[in-house]
């Protein structure tokens, strides 16, 4: 709406006032009676008609000064609004900017303040999420030459003596980047982030734990799960890859929810591998696939691909299974 001009109002009222004293002219001359009571009657009409005309056009002011404050009220709230949306945006950028570069730190400790501050990003702002998920991911696929063996339970008995050989703790940061992915992909937990996808193509995962999750897309192709591998119970709504990983001890597959299948081929498992009571509409794909302990396949409801497969241990396969 136009800015109101004050000299256009101005001739607006000079009109107004001259159409009074037109009305009353012509009263007067259509009267055609000098008498005061007619005279007064021809005031009284052309002044009523004027006031008349002058509230209609007082009234249409107001009206038209209410509406352009409404305006002004309305482009004052959103450029308020744009502003804090820029001035977040920024905050975050800057958050994000600082964490990223902590994760290049040659110090541990900055690198792993460099997650959790990634970690805290993701919890306050849910569109930044996935992208966190994917810097957690990268970090992970960065080259790490880690232990022999896992570092927990019976993996840690093996390990026992034995020279470290690695960069314990660099390690350290790779296993709180580890539990912060299982931590907000459970869909259990009060910090799920639901709707994510991981990438983890070439990544060295030690003692991996993604019991219980929600993932979209999962791409494990030619990872290194050194220690055991517990993904038990774990939905994953379209197809995983595990095409050419190696599994050095236990990898538990137990429960897992694979809706559009699961690829295994060229994978090689060193320790006992269970897929009991797993479930897939896609099936298992186990081309080539390497078994040198025992394979569990127990119970599971789908069918499962072992073309050129081989076992150490002939695995009993239910009967929907196919060999």
């Amino acid at each position: 709406m136009p800015v109101l001009n004050w000299r256009w109002i101005a001739v607006t009222a000079v009109a107004v006032a001259a159409v009074t004293g037109g009305l009353l002219w012509l009263f007067l001359a259509w009267s055609g009676r000098p008498e005061a009571p007619v005279r007064i009657d021809a005031v009284k009409t052309a002044f009523g008609i004027g006031a008349g005309a002058g509230g209609v056009f007082a009234l249409w002011l107001a009206t038209r000064r209410q509406r352009t404050l409404e305006l002004q009220l309305a482009e004052t709230t959103r450029v308020a609004s744009v502003t804090e949306r820029d001035l977040e945006e920024r905050r975050v950028t800057e958050l994000y900017t600082k964490a990223v570069e902590q994760l290049g730190s040659e110090k541990a400790p900055v690198r792993l303040g460099g997650l959790y501050a990634l970690e805290r990003l993701g919890q306050d702002n849910p569109k930044q999420r996935q992208t966190i998920v994917n810097v957690l991911c990268a970090y992970l696929r960065m080259p790490f030459e880690g232990p022999e063996h896992g570092i927990r339970g019976a993996d840690a008995v093996q390990r026992a003596g034995d020279a470290i050989g690695y960069d314990a703790a660099e390690l350290q940061v790779r296993l709180a980047a580890q539990e912060l992915l299982k931590t907000h992909l459970a869909a259990d937990h009060p910090a799920f982030w639901p709707g994510m996808s991981i990438d983890l193509q070439r990544a060295t995962l030690v003692d991996f734990r993604l019991s219980g999750c929600a993932v979209v897309v999962a791409d494990f192709s030619h990872a290194k799960f050194i220690g055991s591998v517990h993904i038990r119970g774990t939905t994953f709504a379209q197809k995983a890859g595990f095409y050419g990983s190696t599994f050095t001890s236990l990898a538990n597959f137990d429960r897992s929810v694979f809706a559009e299948g699961a690829y295994f081929s060229w994978a090689t498992f060193e320790g006992v591998a269970r897929f009991a009571r797993t479930r897939s509409e896609g099936g298992l794909r186990f081309h080539h696939t390497t078994f040198a302990a025992e394979a569990v396949f127990e119970r599971s409801k789908h069918e499962f691909d072992l073309e050129g497969a081989t076992f150490a241990v002939e695995p009993e396969l239910p009967q929907t299974g196919t060999g």
